[in-house]
Order: C-alpha cells, then structure tokens, then sequence
C-alpha cells in the first residue's frame, strides 16, 4: 500500500486555484459590465434632460413669438414662413441628435473594445507569469529535494560515526575509575543526541519521500502488545532520565494487524517522542493499545502542557508548532505519523485532557482480536 500520490493534491490545489481565479474573473467582469451600464445609463439620463430642458426652452421661445406675432397681427404670409422655418430647424435639430446618438453609440464601443483589449493583455501577462512562477517553483522544490536527500544521506553517515566513536569511548573508558565513568556518562549524551540528530534527518527525509509519493508501507500480521512492548523499551531510559513515568497498558487478549512493523513504531516513537518534549520533570505519560470494532486503538496520554484550543487538527500538519516561541523540534514528527496512518487507511487524532496534558490516539483498522 503506497500514500496517495501527491502530484494529484499539487494538482488539485492548481485546479483550486484555477477555479478560483476564474471566479474572481467573472465576478470582475459582471461588476465591470455592471459599472459600464450604470455609467452609460448615467449618460443616458444626462442626455435625455439636456434634450428635454432644450426642448421646453424651444417650446417656450416658440410660443412668446406665436403671441408676439398674434398681438401685433402678423400676416398669414408671416406665419407661414415661420412655420416653415422651425420645420427645417426641426428637422436639423432631429438630424444632429441622431448622428449625436450614432458617435456616441461608436465612442461607447470603441471604449468597451479598448477596456476588453487591456483587460485581455493584463490576463494573458498574469497567466504567463503564473506559469513561470510555477515552472520554477516545481524546478526548485525538484532541486530542493534532491539536495536535501543527498545532505541527509551524507549526515548519516558522518553521524554514525560519531555515534560508533562515543560507543568505543565509553566502552574503553569502564575501566578507568571515576574519570572512567565521567567518561562514559559524555560518551552517552553523545549517543542520545546523536540518536536525536539521526531522528531528525529521517524525518527530513520521510518528508522528502511523501512529497515525493516514493514513502511505501509493507503489510504483515503483528502482534500489538509487541509493538507497544518494543516502543517502550526503546524510550525508556530516556523518560526515567527526565524524571517522566512511562505505563504501558494491554487490553487483555491477542490483538494481531496487519501493518508495516517498522512504520507503526516510527509512529509510536513520534507520539511518545511528542510526549518526552512536552511533559515535565514528574509528569506521567501512558502507552496502551485495546481492540475495537474501528480496529487496534493505540493511544499515548500524557500529563504535559496540553494542546491549545483550536490546535487539535493543526499539530498534524508539516512544520507546524502551537507557539512560534516553543522551539522544541521542526513539526514533522506528528505530520509524518498521520501519512503513515493514512497510509494504512487508519485514522490520527489527538484530544486535551480535562485535567491537563494531551492525548494523541490512532486506530489501524485490520486487526483480529482473539482470547488470551
């Protein structure tokens, strides 16, 4: 079984994007079209009163010198040339308000061409840029990766020997008294942050290989109680080297998944390596694993500072910390932990305890309960 392959979630966040910036287009359009039909109509009704007061000024003129012709008992000849002229300044009047009308409908759609042509070269320049800007983030996250595997690998390498180095120090050193046994006691510090700095670069690199959808799981029947036993032992001393009480609780009967052995304990190290960080000198942290009808519950509870309100989803998601002040680790443990688990077609979740510290719970669904 293989993680969902990433470039399907890359994908998915471009076509979301897309989406988006499609329907912020539209939304500039309709608000544009919306603006440009105000803005004529505007012009419209600036027109139409314009026309109007003329006419009622024309109209008014007009009847002043009917009532001076009337008053002064023009003849009919008289009226008749002046009836004809105001047909041809009618006429004329009527002539240049239609070719008004036609330059003004042609300015209109010279300036909604010109608005559509602009608009038009601003897309296409943000749509190449956008592209650009992906090509070369895909090229340096492609470069990143690359480099990074390559670091790490020779970390390693360099880092187990120097955790080789401290294991012969520390074993020529027994023999030399209490010089001997400051030595062996720098000897293994060394050891511890070294194993620390070694978790580190798996993880950097779990990271690189999930992006990279190359992170595979291998699937074969394992005893949970096994599993715990095993995650225990291994953090043991250092939990007794803070002062931290370490439980482990079996439900009663064989618990059997179906899982790979190495990531299960990858995870469960991550959960209690999150616990080893967050709880203080006399705290108490509980390992413990019972069968459901979801599947194997593993949950590791802790007496620790706790999870904010609001954070119980975030603390999954990569390089993410509940305080830009607490530096302990880079965010990736838990991350790490939720895609094996989703991986395994389980569920992560972590839950605050009423009475302080956090609970960080898994569940892996192919498992078989039997009689003790």
């Amino acid at each position: 079984m293989t993680i969902p392959d990433p470039e399907t979630s890359v994908r998915k966040e471009r076509e979301d994007t897309d989406a988006s910036l499609l329907a912020e287009r539209n939304q500039a359009d309709a608000e544009l079209a919306h603006t440009a039909a105000v803005v004529d109509k505007d012009q419209d009704r600036i027109v139409e009163v314009a026309s109007d007061r003329a006419k009622e000024t024309l109209r008014a003129a007009r009847a002043l010198a009917d009532r001076d012709l009337t008053r002064t008992g023009a003849p009919a000849k008289v009226r008749d040339e002046v009836q004809a002229t105001r047909a041809a300044e009618d006429r004329t009047i009527a002539d240049e308000g239609a070719v008004a009308a036609q330059r003004l409908s042609v300015e209109r759609e010279e300036h909604q061409s010109a608005l559509a042509s602009i608009l038009h070269l601003e897309r296409q320049a943000t749509d190449e840029g956008l592209l650009a800007e992906r090509a070369r983030a895909d090229e340096v996250v492609a470069t990143r990766d690359d480099f990074l595997g390559m670091v790490s690998h020779d970390l390693r390498n360099m880092l187990g020997g120097i955790a080789l180095s401290a294991d012969l120090l520390a074993k020529n050193a027994t023999n030399m008294g209490d010089h001997g046994a400051l030595t062996v006691r720098h000897a293994e510090r060394i050891q511890r942050f070294t194993a620390r700095m070694n978790r580190l670069v798996g993880d950097l690199l779990d990271v690189v290989s999930l992006e990279a959808g190359k992170l595979h799981v291998t699937l074969r029947t394992v005893d949970a109680a096994q599993l715990v036993k095993e995650a225990a032992e291994a953090f043991q001393q250092g939990f007794v080297a803070q002062g931290i009480n370490l439980t482990t609780t079996v439900a009663p009967g064989v618990i059997m998944v179906k899982c790979d052995q190495e990531r299960i304990l990858q995870v469960l190290a991550n959960l209690l390596g999150n616990a080893l960080k967050f709880t203080e000198h006399g705290g108490d942290v509980a390992l413990s694993v019972a069968a459901t009808e979801a599947g194997a519950h593993f949950a590791v509870i802790d007496t620790g500072v706790g999870i904010p309100a609001g954070h119980a989803s975030a603390i999954f998601e990569r390089f993410r910390q509940v305080s830009t002040k607490d530096r302990r680790g880079l965010g990736l443990g838990l991350y790490i932990a939720k895609s094996i688990i989703d991986a395994h077609g389980g569920s992560i979740w972590a839950e605050s305890e009423p009475a302080g510290g956090a609970a960080l719970h898994f569940i892996l669904p192919d498992a078989v309960a039997a009689p003790a």
